[in-house]
């Protein structure tokens, strides 16, 4: 009897060739939308990233410039990298204050004083025009107090006790009184805004940047900067005094770039003023 002949099953070479082209037309395509979906999510995070980063420091900027000293605003270091300004903790009605050709006292009374001061509160400022007088401490508008006897209502005046004799500058019209802290700045520098404290009066280094001391606090608030350079690009602050017509102004351009986003964030900040 014959045997019958087996035949084997298999795939012939243009078969495997084929699906080797299909297979290969597909991971293409889908390594395609997946690059495209990869790379829609990462434009969106670092978008929303420096939206977020954006935000907070001009949020914070804001609130802090608009509490701050009038006239006490300025520009500081090199091509102007630094927003300076005075805080201000709270403001006060003085009864009287030594003014020449009176004779100099080491108290003052004030009213409406309720709350504690804080503790980085260490001097009041009276009548303050213009911001060489409050960072030059010896001008006679800004004076460091020793301690406070506080009545803790408004019926009963507070004490304002000095070191020593103290003779301010001049009188307030309104008889206003501001307790202060020490000086703040926001500086521009590598890429970067920085919030500097604890610094105190007229300590700055060669550049003209707070000095870091050991007291000085130095706090990283924003990223990615990219309007800034030592070469002398656009200044990231610039400020304008008060006039009879309008308040103090503050205007801060900061430009985010992160990989292939960018943000720029002008902003101006009015400040009152009420000296």
């Amino acid at each position: 009897m014959p045997l019958s002949r087996q035949y084997q099953q298999g795939f012939t070479l243009v078969e495997l060739v084929t699906v080797i082209v299909i297979l290969g037309v597909l991971a293409s395509s889908i390594t395609s939308f997946l690059r495209f979906g990869t790379k829609s999510y990462t434009d969106a995070a670092d978008r929303e990233a420096l939206i977020s980063t954006a935000r907070f420091v001009v949020e914070r900027l804001n609130r802090e410039v608009r509490h701050a000293l009038p006239n006490s605003i300025r520009t500081i270091g090199d091509n102007n990298q630094c927003l300076e300004f005075v805080p201000i903790d709270k403001s006060a009605i003085y009864l009287d204050i030594p003014v020449a050709p009176e004779a100099a006292t080491n108290s003052v009374e004030v009213v409406m004083l309720e709350e504690p001061l804080k503790t980085t509160t260490e001097h009041v400022a009276v009548y303050a025009l213009n911001s060489g007088d409050i960072y030059n401490t010896a001008s006679g508008v800004i004076e460091a107090f020793a301690s406070v006897n506080n009545s803790g209502n408004k019926q009963t005046p507070s004490t304002i006790n000095f070191a020593s004799n103290t003779l301010f500058n001049a009188e307030s019209p309104t008889n206003r009184l501001y307790f202060i802290e020490t000086p703040v700045s926001y500086c521009v520098e590598s890429n970067a805004v920085f919030r500097y404290q604890n610094y105190g009066f007229s300590n700055y280094a060669s550049n003209g940047q707070p000095n870091l001391g050991s007291t000085t606090a130095r706090i990283l608030m924003a990223e990615h900067v990219a309007n800034y350079s030592s070469a002398g690009n656009i200044a990231p602050f610039r400020t304008f005094p008060a006039t009879l017509q309008r308040n103090g102004l503050a205007l801060t351009r900061l430009k985010f770039v992160l990989n292939l986003e960018e943000i720029v964030f002008n902003n101006e900040i009015q400040v009152p003023n009420v000296p």
